[in-house]
Formats: C-alpha cells, structure tokens, sequence
C-alpha cells in the first residue's frame, strides 16, 4: 500500500523515549517482562512519561494500582548497605524495610527512569498478582 499523504502536524507520534535497563542491575523475570511491556506500551501510547496512561491490558497484566491518577508498579528490592530510603522518597516512591537489605516498594510509573537509577539497589522484582482458581 502506499500513499501521497502528507501528514499533518497532529498526525505526528509524539516522541518518546526508549529507556534501558542499567547492566549492573539485576532484576527478576517478571520485572524485565515488565520493563518491556511497559516500554512498548509508552511507544505505542504515543505520549511523553509525564503524560502517559498506561493501557488496560498493562493494567491488568502488572495489577498496577490507581492512586489519584497515578499508576503505581510494586515489587520488591534488594539492596547494598549504600541505600537510602529517602532517595526513593525524594523521587515519590514508598517503600518499607523488611530486613537490613529486602524492602517492598510502590512507585508512580512517571518515576520509573529514576527508580532504577537509584544508588544501592542490587535487585529489582515486581509483584505477582494472585489469580482465583
């Protein structure tokens, strides 16, 4: 198929990102299935992070959670002994501590670049939603 079309100014993608993982962090499958679920999606959206609504089949996939219209991901971290709570409160994400190295988060999607940047953390996993049988 081709076509004459000349596209329009809001027939343009906006442009986005493609972010990567950093190669020293380890991360489990389910966070990496995320990681590029969540990419794709943001492309596919066509939207800046600032702006972006994750789509329904994410949603549901990764049980992200609604919190005044902001998607939160959650999982768990390990982490180094040169972690700091208060990073990841400074960037709008919670989390609390289970042991000196194992910590539970929820983080807004729009924080997620930074989140993985964060000094300390060895190990990222998401959380897996439970299914009724």
């Amino acid at each position: 198929c081709h076509t004459n079309k000349t596209l329009e100014k809001s027939d343009r993608p906006a442009s986005t990102a493609n972010y990567t993982l950093p190669e020293h962090l380890s991360v489990s499958a389910s966070f990496r299935m995320f990681w590029d679920a969540w990419n794709a999606d943001l492309r596919q959206s066509g939207n800046n992070l600032e702006k972006y609504i994750p789509s329904e089949l994410l949603i549901k996939r990764f049980s992200l959670h609604n919190q005044n219209g902001n998607y939160l991901l959650t999982g768990y971290l390990h982490t180094a002994a040169d972690f700091k709570e208060e990073n990841l409160l400074h960037i709008g994400g919670h989390c609390i501590k289970y042991s000196d190295s194992i910590y539970s988060f929820a983080i807004p999607l729009k924080i997620l670049p930074q989140f993985i940047t964060l000094p300390g953390i060895t190990y990222i996993e998401c959380s897996s939603p439970v299914r009724n049988r």
